[in-house]
């Protein structure tokens, strides 16, 4: 039942995140969320996501991608791997709501892509669950995100932290991943 549950929830997730930025109004927010974001080297602390921080530690280029089960990812032709291995923290005092594996990118024209494996990402940590869970006070997980783009130039937009009262997650502005080489 618990792989059931939360593949539905993935679906559903993914079905209301696809809804959301569908609009003129929601491509041109990606669109300025691109132009506003600062490059992922520059933010030393970490973008703040609501009452979570997501600090990007490493964004790469692949040509393929060896995951840690053995499962060995290509890019469609034409398109290129991006990498992006990051770590969501809590730095409020209370918990949160968290959705570590909804991490997205975006390019100049505000067309948005989500990651190539799953919804949001390859666990890195165990305890990381899938989907929106609590994300204790003062504690962090670590992610990894393979996306499967054309070549170029890409801004991160990440999910907030949030408390059961707030709506449902919002996606902000992230920081920018070079194109390859």
């Amino acid at each position: 039942i618990g792989i059931l549950a939360s593949v539905a929830t993935s679906a559903g997730t993914n079905y209301a995140m696809n809804t959301y930025f569908s609009g003129t109004r929601l491509k041109g927010d990606a669109k300025a969320a691109y132009e506003r974001a600062p490059p992922c080297a520059s933010m030393s602390h970490g973008v703040q996501n609501g009452r979570a921080v997501t600090l990007v530690r490493d964004a790469a280029w692949f040509n393929f991608y060896e995951a840690a089960n053995g499962r060995r990812l290509v890019p469609s032709p034409g398109q290129g791997l991006v990498m992006v291995d990051y770590e969501i923290t809590n730095r409020s005092n209370e918990d949160i709501i968290v959705t570590p594996r909804r991490l997205t990118v975006t390019n100049a024209q505000g067309q948005l892509f989500n990651d190539k494996v799953g919804v949001g990402g390859m666990q890195t940590d165990e305890a990381t669950p899938d989907e929106g869970a609590i994300l204790p006070a003062g504690q962090s997980w670590a992610m990894v995100s393979v996306f499967d783009v054309p070549p170029g130039d890409y801004a991160l937009m990440v999910p907030n932290g949030r408390t059961e009262a707030d709506a449902e997650p919002t996606w902000v502005d992230g920081c920018r991943i070079p194109p390859p080489g």
